[in-house]
């Protein structure tokens, strides 16, 4: 899923320090309609690993603050990243209505893609990338659809794409390697799973069984 920037104003390691949510949760206890400290909230919540109480948070947020992008957004990836595709394809269909943006297509594509719909999420990320074409993600999550469609010249294409804007992109060479290997181009195939491996990617044990790659 496509990454949305860091609004709150505070910094990403600040999210996991001791103490962060308590003294958020102080600050709106003295002034609950802060609503940007509420956000901050949201964000220090997931990022400690508790989804529900930051999906009320942004929840409360938008109550507030109806159109508030990054609150629409983040609730959609909650959603996608419990397997709840629905939902998620919920939350970025209405993220859409307030902002047509590349983000939030890109955003509706995944939830399309978890749910098997590869025509709409395969239209979703072309419309993202006519409008962004530098949507790393985007490209990436592309060439995964193409795949899925049987259409491989299509995928390492989408591939390649994601690749000269971020040569270390480590998901683009692993889905690559993937695409190579149906292509029948092995010497690639095993070239990409083996920088996906190098950048700390979880190559599949049964990809690299096929490129006969050692998992050690």
């Amino acid at each position: 899923m496509e990454k949305i920037e860091n609004t709150s104003g505070v910094p990403q390691d600040e999210f996991h320090r001791a103490g962060l949510i308590d003294r958020l949760g102080q600050y709106l206890a003295a002034e609950p309609k802060a609503w940007h400290v509420r956000y901050n909230l949201a964000l220090a919540l997931n990022a400690d690993g508790q989804p529900e109480e930051a999906l009320k948070q942004f929840r409360l947020v938008l109550a507030d603050s109806p159109k508030h992008l990054e609150s629409l957004i983040n609730i959609g990836g909650i959603h996608l990243s419990r397997g709840e595709a629905d939902l998620a394809l919920k939350a970025f269909t209405d993220a859409l209505s307030a902002w047509d943006v590349p983000l939030v297509r890109a955003n509706l594509a995944v939830a399309y893609l978890q749910l098997g719909h590869l025509d709409q999420a395969e239209k979703e990320l072309k419309r993202a990338l006519e409008e962004n074409p530098r949507m790393v993600e985007a490209w990436t999550n592309l060439g995964s659809v193409l795949m899925r469609m049987g259409r491989l010249k299509e995928a390492i294409a989408a591939g390649e794409e994601a690749l000269k804007l971020a040569p270390d992109f480590a998901l683009a060479h692993n889905n690559l390697a993937a695409a190579y290997l149906e292509q029948g181009d092995r010497d690639k195939a095993c070239g990409h799973a083996l920088k996906a491996r190098e950048l700390g990617y979880p190559v599949s044990g049964i990809l690299l069984d096929e490129l006969k790659v050692s998992q050690t």
